[in-house]
């Protein structure tokens, strides 16, 4: 049994529109059943949006391509973290797996069939957190001779899990003060970038509702993996600032992963000099800092 797909919409109709249209040309979307969960509004003035991507979700339902297809509205506005993580609860319960997509993101053809895959070979490998169909561009993915790498922090452009890894998050985070005075719990949390600390700090400070550093932070305490592709299958369009976490950047514009080159799936350790490089990718270093300055100062 192929594993359901979740895709999550809330106001942004462009996004929604490319989203579902990527995910249904998917190879074996016709055998998969798709659950899309739409936000509510937050007030009158996102109301009208909401209204437009609903209206759309409901006709592209009747299209079909999908072995099942159900539309979950929600009448008031839950937010991303409380829509992901009720979401995938209920779906991931009945199928003890689960493919998750946001709506800024667009797949390649083979998407579903490379994460079904994954899931399959990594199920009952206990080093393993979840798959992603993402990856950023590591310069080191040029000289690097496997198709997938061992990533300490999770990923949430595109990414699959099982139902026993998603339950054993503690959502609360209950473990922060015990975290905060270890030193070892704090150096398994930031292998996966220095911004983790800071922005599990925000959100246990109520400065940020984000289901995704949670996520991350059980992964570290447990000491696990995220498999990731050396080619990207999935492009984030929500660099553009209109997400709800995300400012204007640069982002992946295009898949760097091949539609039906074969990626080999193995068991392998993390390799340092990509572990390295993602880190210092996740790091605001002082270079970082000098070259914002010197744009700023540019710009004026």
């Amino acid at each position: 049994m192929y594993a359901p797909v979740i895709v999550f919409a809330y106001r942004r109709l462009d996004k929604i529109k490319e989203c579902l249209e990527s995910v249904r040309k998917c190879d074996i979307a016709g055998e998969s059943d798709l659950y899309i969960f739409a936000d509510g509004p937050k007030g009158t003035q996102d109301e009208q949006d909401v209204r437009n991507v609903v209206s759309y979700l409901e006709d592209a339902i009747k299209e079909g391509g999908f072995k099942k297809t159900e539309l979950i509205k929600s009448e008031y506005n839950c937010g991303l973290a409380a829509s992901v993580i009720n979401g995938v609860s209920d779906v991931i319960e009945d199928y003890g797996k689960a493919v998750v997509i946001e709506d800024d993101l667009t797949v390649a053809k083979d998407f579903l069939v490379y994460m079904n895959k994954a899931l399959d070979f990594y199920e009952n490998d206990r080093n393993i957190w979840s798959v992603t169909g993402y990856t950023q561009p590591l310069k080191s993915l040029s000289r690097y001779d496997h198709d997938i790498y061992y990533g300490y922090r999770g990923c949430t452009y595109g990414w699959g899990t099982w139902k026993d890894r998603w339950e054993s998050v503690d959502w609360e985070v209950t473990s922060y003060h015990r975290f905060l005075a270890s030193d070892y719990m704090k150096k398994l949390f930031r292998r996966g970038g220095g911004d983790m600390p800071l922005m599990l700090k925000h959100q246990m400070e109520g400065r940020l509702d984000s289901w995704g550093i949670r996520w991350c932070f059980a992964q570290s305490m447990q000491d696990r993996y995220t498999v990731y592709p050396a080619r990207s299958l999935v492009i984030n369009h929500g660099y553009d600032g209109s997400g709800t976490h995300k400012s204007v950047q640069e982002g992946m514009n295009d898949y760097s992963h091949v539609y039906g080159e074969e990626i080999k799936l193995e068991h392998l350790y993390p390799d340092k000099r990509l572990s390295r490089e993602f880190y210092y990718l996740h790091t605001d270093t002082i270079d970082k800092k000098i070259k914002r300055n010197l744009k700023k100062i540019l710009k004026r």
